[in-house]
């Protein structure tokens, strides 16, 4: 049941192992596997060594937003330097290679989508052959879908949004596995259900309040919150100033209802507070329905 896949983890915790042993390495948080998403994504928190530069990326894209210290990106012979607040999209198929540029350990999160088994997440062994992450090749990569963001900047959209709602993969650009946003939750979400995409949350920074199945769950920062889809679920900012937080869409489409909802913000707003009739309207399309 959907509802059974609701987590809340810990900043420090880590999903229990399904697989024998060897485990994944101590450096590395499993937030979400496979099993967790039904296949959506898996999401790691690495902490000093990195999992994703000896995989060959067939099947999968990467995405990583780096949260302490400086990680490389060699592509094509070029190193992009990944600070703090700042991501990267490898998509399938294009050969890249990732690693620390700082003295100090880099926490990094990595999103894989679609989603993989754990035994693949392990430290690979010296003088073994990469992983080939995803299971087997869906054709040559598209190089133009590979996306170095900076610190507040965000991909391009139909429309403009405000700089609380920093979109920082599109559906299009992860040939629609996932969208993912960093958000500032300044306002109450009313209790709403997403029929058909789980939603992730990874608090940045102050507390966010989520409701769900009757209770009032506190998520912190380093926290990871994880919403099946189908389940009602109310969000709502537990901290002033208000939280931080990347927001994750599986399958993707989050950015295209918060575009939907720009266009109608006359309709759907008065005096900071959302109209659900109003909204419904908006979301219907999108596969979101608000409680009225």
């Amino acid at each position: 049941m959907s509802k059974n896949r609701f987590i809340l983890l810990d900043a420090d915790a880590s999903r229990p192992s399904r697989t024998p042993p060897p485990p994944s390495p101590p450096s590395l948080l499993v937030k979400a596997d496979a099993a967790d998403t039904e296949g959506r994504f898996t999401l790691l928190e690495s902490r000093g060594e990195h999992p994703v530069p000896s995989y060959v990326h067939e099947a999968c894209d990467v995405f990583v937003h780096v949260l302490e210290g400086e990680l490389g990106v060699d592509r094509d012979g070029v190193t992009h330097r990944i600070a703090p607040g700042m991501c990267a999209l490898l998509p399938r198929g294009v050969r890249h290679r990732v690693h620390g540029l700082s003295a100090a350990p880099v926490r990094a999160l990595y999103l894989i989508a679609p989603g993989v088994r754990e035994e693949f997440l392990r430290a690979p062994v010296p003088g073994e052959a990469p992983t080939h992450l995803g299971g087997g090749a869906e054709g040559p990569g598209d190089p133009d879908r590979f996306v170095v963001l900076d610190r507040g900047q965000a991909r391009p959209g139909r429309v403009a949004v405000p700089p609380a709602f920093c979109v920082k993969a599109r559906t299009e650009d992860t040939e629609g596995r996932f969208s993912l946003l960093e958000v500032v939750v300044a306002q109450d979400i009313p209790r709403h259900v997403h029929h058909e995409a789980d939603e992730a949350i990874y608090v940045l920074e102050g507390e966010l309040a989520v409701a769900y199945d009757g209770r009032v769950h506190t998520a912190a920062e380093g926290q990871f919150v994880l919403l099946p889809h189908g389940v009602p679920h109310a969000l709502r900012p537990g901290s002033a100033p208000p939280p931080r937080v990347l927001q994750i869409s599986a399958p993707g489409g989050w950015e295209r209802f918060v575009e939907a909802t720009i266009e109608a913000s006359a309709q759907v707003g008065a005096g900071g507070r959302l109209d659900a009739a109003a909204l419904n309207r908006v979301a219907a399309p999108h596969g979101i329905t608000y409680e009225e």
